[in-house]
C-alpha cells in the first residue's frame, strides 16, 4: 500500500454523507472554544492551549460505533495503534507521536496516574462506561503529571451531575453484541449534585472464543459546604469476563498462514477480572485569589487470566505449525494516591504548584504451561505449545518435557513515587504568555520473590532512582489565533515487568530513568469568518535510555550470577508534523481533513549479539496517517456523517527487513431525533462498511513472527431516551 492508493478515493466520506440521506453526524468535537484541563492544569479554550490536544466526546464516539479501548484514538493527530493477542485493550500497541510499546503515555482517571505494575496504561480497567470526555494532549507532561507521561498524556474525565435527568440507552449489533446503561442525575438544591449510573455489555464476538461480558456502576456526588468549599466524591465499580483468541502465524513473507476466525490455542485463553476506584477532592478558596485542592484516591483491583503468547522459535512451516507459551497469572494491585495543590491568580502571574504521593503494592502469582527445558531432551524450549494451524490440536501436548502451569513467579512489589511541582503562567503583554514549570519526582521499588523449586531461592531487590522534568512554552495571541513554541522533558522508570526484577534471573547494576526531550511550535487559528479552522505542529523529540537486556557477561565465569543484565543507554528520535483543518462551508455542514507525518529513527540500538541496527526505523509506527471526515445536517431531526481513516504500512521487522500493516477503513453512523419522538433518538453506526481485511503486524529482529486480524465491518443500532 501506499499514499498513492488511499489518495484515489480520498472522496469516499464525502460522496456518502451527499449520497445516504439515512445516516447521522456527530458534532464538532475540535471547537476551539472547548473549555480543557489536563494541558495546563487550569480550564483554558481549546485554542488558547499552547499544546497540541484533542478532545473526544465519549457518546460521540459511542455513536460512531465504539466497541473496546483504542477505538478512542481514531481519528486523532499524530496516534496510531495496534492490537496485540486478546483482539481488544487487554494488550494495546498505542503510537503517541512515534512512541513504541506500551509506555509511551501516561493515561489518568479525572488527573490521577492510572497504570500498571509495569508502568504501562490500564485500558482494560478505565471505567468508560462512566466517562465523560477524553483528553489528549501530545507531547511530554511529565512536569505536571510525574512518570510516564514522555511522549503524551491520555486523562479520561468522568461524567458530572447537572439537571434533573434520566437517560438511558439500549443497543445491539451483529456478532451477538448488546449493550444497555442507565444514568439518574439529580440536583440537590443549589448546593451540589448526585449522579448514578450502571451498564452492561456483552459481545459474542466475531472470533471463535472472543466473547465479552462487562458490567459496571459508578456514581458521583458534588456538594457545597460553604461559601468557597466544594466537596467531590465519585467511585466506580468494574466487572468483566472476558475470551481472547490468539493471533495468527506468519511466514517469512510476511503472508498470513492460517483463517483468521478459528481458535488455535492451547487451552481457552481469557480474563476475568474485578475492582474498585474510590476518589475524593476537596476545593477550599483562601481569600479571592488562592484555590487549595486536595485530591486523594483509592483502587483495587484483581484478575484471574490464561493467557497464550506467540513463541518465534515455534514456526515449523514443514509441519503446519506454530507456536505458543501457555500462560496464567493472578495479578492484584493497590492503589493508593494523595495530592495536594495550591493556585493563585496574582494578576499577571497565574501560578500552580504541588505535592503528590503514590503507594501501590503489587502481587503476581504465575505459572506457565508447554515443553519446557534447554537440554536436547527437551528440545531447548521454554513452555513450548506446537499449535497446528489446519486442525488447532496441541502435537507436543504428550511429550515428557511439557508441563502444565508450572508456578515461575510467587513475587510482591512495592513502589512508591514522590513528586513536586510548580508552573507560573506569565503574561508578558496582552499577547505574549510564558509559560514556566518543572517537576522533580524521586521512586523506589521493593521487590521480594518467594523461594520456588523449578526457579531458584528467590530473593529481594531494591530500585530507587529521580528525575527533573523542566518544561517551557512562549504563546503569541494572534488577530486570527496563536502562535507558540514549547520544550519539555518526560521520564518514566524504566523498573521494567515483573520477571525482569529478579534478583536470581537478571542483574541491575543500577535503575536509570528514560527520559525524553521535546521541542514543538505550533499555530492554532481561524479564518474565512470561521469559515476555516486550523491546527499545525511541527516536533522533534530526543529519547535515551531505553532499557534493555543482554547476556550477563559475568556468568560466563560465575555460574550462581544471574544469566541476564539490564542496561540502559538506548538512543531513539523522531521528527513528525501534524496539520488539521476543519471547513464549514454552509451552516450544518463539517468537513475535517487530517494528516500526520512521522519519522522516527533509533539513534543507538545495539543488539545483545552485537548487531548495530542504529538508523533503522521502529516497528508498528504508521510513517503517515491520513483521517477525512464529513458531517452534514440534513434536516432538523437526521444528519449524517462519514470518516475514512488511513494508516500507512510500518516497519514489522526490527532490521527493517519487512513493511506492512498499513490500512484504510470507512465508517458511517447516524442519528434520528424527530421532535415527537420527545427526548428519544436513534443512533446507527458500521465501521469497516466495506468489511475489508486487515492485519495488525508483529515481529522479531529479523523475521515476522504473528498477526491479529482486525475486526470485519460492525453495524451498531441504539435507541436513548433522556427524561
Amino acid at each position: 500500500m501506499n499514499l498513492l492508493n488511499y489518495l484515489s478515493f480520498v472522496a469516499t466520506p464525502l460522496f456518502l454523507v451527499q449520497t445516504l440521506p439515512a445516516i447521522a453526524a456527530a458534532p464538532d468535537l475540535q471547537d476551539p472554544d472547548i473549555i480543557v484541563v489536563t494541558a495546563t492544569r487550569s480550564e483554558r479554550a481549546l485554542e488558547d492551549v499552547p499544546a497540541a490536544v484533542a478532545v473526544q466526546d465519549m457518546d460521540t464516539l459511542r455513536v460512531q460505533g465504539f466497541t473496546t479501548g483504542t477505538d478512542e484514538f481514531r481519528g486523532v493527530t499524530g496516534v496510531s495503534f495496534r492490537r496485540g493477542e486478546g483482539d481488544g485493550d487487554v494488550f494495546p500497541f498505542v503510537s503517541i507521536r512515534g512512541s513504541t510499546g506500551t509506555d509511551g503515555f501516561l493515561a489518568l482517571l479525572d488527573g490521577v496516574p492510572f497504570v500498571g505494575a509495569f508502568e504501562e496504561p490500564l485500558l482494560a480497567d478505565i471505567p468508560y462506561d462512566a466517562v465523560e470526555r477524553i483528553e489528549v494532549v501530545k507531547g511530554p507532561l511529565s512536569a505536571l503529571y510525574g512518570r510516564g507521561a514522555i511522549y503524551g498524556g491520555v486523562n479520561y474525565i468522568t461524567r458530572s451531575p447537572a439537571e434533573d435527568s434520566l437517560r438511558a440507552s439500549i443497543g445491539a449489533g451483529n456478532d451477538g453484541y448488546y449493550r444497555g446503561s442507565a444514568t439518574l442525575s439529580r440536583k440537590l438544591g443549589e448546593k451540589g449534585g448526585l449522579l448514578l449510573g450502571g451498564a452492561y455489555e456483552q459481545d459474542g464476538g466475531w472470533r471463535e472464543n472472543s466473547e465479552r461480558r462487562n458490567w459496571s456502576l459508578y456514581a458521583k456526588f458534588d456538594f457545597d459546604l460553604g461559601e468557597k468549599t466544594r466537596l467531590g466524591l465519585s467511585g466506580s465499580y468494574l466487572n468483566r469476563d472476558i475470551e481472547m483468541p490468539n493471533g495468527v502465524p506468519l511466514d517469512s513473507a510476511g503472508r498470513v498462514l492460517a483463517e483468521r476466525k478459528p481458535l488455535l490455542a492451547l487451552g481457552e485463553p481469557g480474563e476475568q477480572s474485578k475492582g474498585y476506584i474510590g476518589t475524593a477532592t476537596l476545593e477550599q478558596g483562601i481569600g479571592e485569589r488562592f484555590t487549595l485542592k486536595l485530591t486523594g484516591q483509592y483502587r483495587n483491583f484483581e484478575r484471574n487470566n490464561f493467557l497464550n503468547f506467540y513463541d518465534a522459535y515455534g514456526l515449523d512451516t514443514s509441519r503446519n505449525v506454530f507456536g505458543v507459551n501457555g500462560f496464567r497469572g493472578n495479578p492484584r494491585q493497590r492503589v493508593l494516591f494523595g495530592e495536594a495543590s495550591l493556585s493563585a491568580d496574582l494578576g499577571a502571574h497565574k501560578l500552580i504548584g504541588g505535592i503528590s504521593y503514590e503507594d501501590t503494592v503489587n502481587r503476581t502469582l504465575s505459572s506457565w504451561s508447554g515443553q519446557n527445558g534447554f537440554t536436547p531432551q527437551c528440545g531447548f524450549t521454554f513452555f513450548l505449545a506446537e499449535i497446528d494451524w489446519n486442525t488447532g490440536e496441541v502435537v507436543n501436548r504428550n511429550h515428557p518435557c511439557f508441563v502444565v502451569d508450572q508456578v515461575q513467579t510467587d513475587a510482591r512489589f512495592h513502589d512508591r513515587f514522590f513528586g513536586a511541582f510548580i508552573q507560573d503562567e506569565i503574561s508578558l503583554t496582552d499577547r505574549l504568555l510564558l509559560t514556566l514549570g518543572g517537576r522533580f519526582d524521586s521512586f523506589r521499588r521493593h521487590s521480594e520473590f518467594a523461594p520456588l523449586p523449578s526457579v531458584g531461592p528467590g530473593g529481594e531487590a531494591w530500585l530507587k532512582s529521580q528525575a527533573f522534568s523542566p518544561k517551557a512554552s512562549l504563546s503569541w495571541r494572534t488577530g486570527f489565533g496563536q502562535v507558540y513554541a514549547a520544550y519539555g522533558r518526560g521520564f518514566n522508570s524504566n523498573f521494567g515487568p515483573a520477571f525482569e526484577n529478579d534478583p536470581v534471573q537478571y542483574y541491575r547494576p543500577e535503575l536509570k530513568p528514560t527520559t525524553i526531550d521535546s521541542v514543538e511550535v505550533g499555530v492554532k487559528g481561524r479564518a474565512l469568518g470561521d469559515t476555516l479552522r486550523f491546527e499545525a505542529a511541527l516536533y522533534q523529540t530526543w529519547q535515551k535510555n531505553r532499557r534493555t537486556s543482554i547476556p550477563n557477561p559475568a556468568a560466563e565465569d560465575d555460574w550462581s550470577a544471574p544469566p541476564t543484565l539490564i542496561t540502559f543507554g538506548q538512543r531513539y528520535d523522531v521528527t513528525g508534523v501534524e496539520v488539521a483543518l476543519d471547513i464549514r462551508p454552509v451552516e450544518g455542514t463539517n468537513l475535517r481533513v487530517q494528516y500526520s507525518h512521522i519519522a522516527p529513527k533509533w539513534g543507538e540500538l545495539i543488539l545483545s549479539g552485537g548487531q548495530d541496527l542504529s538508523g533503522k526505523t521502529p516497528t508498528g509506527v504508521a510513517p503517515n496517517i491520513v483521517f477525512l471526515s464529513a458531517d452534514q445536517r440534513i434536516t432538523s431531526w437526521l444528519s449524517a456523517g462519514g470518516t475514512l481513516e488511513f494508516y500507512d504500512d510500518y516497519a514489522v521487522t526490527t532490521d527493517n527487513s519487512l513493511f506492512a500493516g498499513g490500512y484504510e477503513l470507512v465508517s458511517l453512523n447516524a442519528r434520528i431525533a424527530p421532535e415527537s419522538w420527545r427526548g428519544i433518538s436513534l443512533d446507527l453506526s458500521v465501521t469497516n462498511l466495506f468489511d475489508k481485511e486487515y492485519y495488525f503486524y508483529f515481529g522479531g529482529v529479523s523475521t515476522p513472527t504473528y498477526a491479529t486480524p482486525g475486526p470485519p465491518r460492525q453495524l451498531r443500532a441504539t435507541v436513548k431516551a433522556a427524561f
